[in-house]
């Protein structure tokens, strides 16, 4: 089936090698931004354009990699009513195409993408939707080729899956930057810090996230807790998510 990519940022790029590797047939890369578009064609050696004027009409797929406010205006401009129209995103809903499209759907990976950071498209797991057999026929098929990990699930339920998804992953890069700012203060490399978070994420392989849980809040230390929020007193935010995150630990573990 020929596909055209909608999009050259990060999802775009780790999905367009995925697709090449697979021996898909791309047919363009579409950007609003030139460069984007120019350098993601080089890399997958297809056409690109920025302009939706250009845009292939004959594709019998289009992956939407845009940001998720962008959707339906570029949707609308598109114009392959009979083709699958798919999105990646974690939180809206198929019918963000009805009405440009009567084939369409959803395929979500479920990872963090960065362009220079390479990933194992193969075992990421997908979120399929599909608005008829149609679609969800030729989804199965594509998903099948791209990933060994596949599920149908509502969009209600992806966007639980997405939520998630920010708990586990952006929240959690989120610390590891607040603690490179603290013990760079103490005038110590982040990277004394990656044994620890290498184990910490190895460990929910074979315990619980709650059976793994260790610090100050489960043990309900308190003049730990005391010590560390004097240490935050210039850090008003920092200081607000160590009290929160703190009761949130000892909330849980009261069950």
């Amino acid at each position: 089936m020929k596909i055209v990519l909608l999009g050259a940022g990060n999802v775009a790029t780790h999905l367009g090698l995925r697709l090449l590797q697979t021996g898909a047939d791309i047919r363009q890369v579409y950007s609003r931004t030139d460069l984007s578009a120019k350098e993601l064609g080089r890399l997958l050696h297809v056409p690109h354009c920025s302009d939706t004027n250009l845009i292939d009409k004959t594709a019998d797929i289009y992956i939407y990699t845009i940001k998720d406010s962008a959707l339906s205006e570029v949707a609308s401009k598109v114009q392959a009513p009979k083709a699958i129209h798919l999105h990646t995103a974690g939180s809206v809903s198929m019918n963000i195409f009805e009405g440009y499209a009567n084939n369409y759907g959803v395929l979500y990976p479920l990872q963090t993408f960065s362009i220079a950071k390479p990933v194992d498209f193969s075992q990421i797991p997908l979120f399929l939707e599909g608005n008829n057999e149609y679609t969800i026929s030729a989804l199965t098929r594509l998903a099948e080729k791209l990933s060994s990990v596949h599920y149908f699930l509502s969009s209600e339920d992806r966007k639980k899956i997405h939520l998630s998804a920010v708990f586990a992953c952006n929240f959690t890069n989120c610390m590891y930057q607040l603690a490179e700012e603290i013990v760079r203060e103490a005038g110590v490399p982040f990277e004394v810090l990656l044994p620890l978070i290498w184990e910490t994420a190895d460990k929910v392989n074979y315990i619980s996230p709650k059976e793994a849980q260790t610090g100050p809040a489960v043990r309900n230390d308190e003049q730990t807790m005391l010590t560390h929020i004097n240490l935050l007193k210039d850090n008003e935010n920092a200081r607000n998510i160590y009290l929160t995150i703190s009761e949130q630990i000892k909330e849980l573990h009261k069950k």
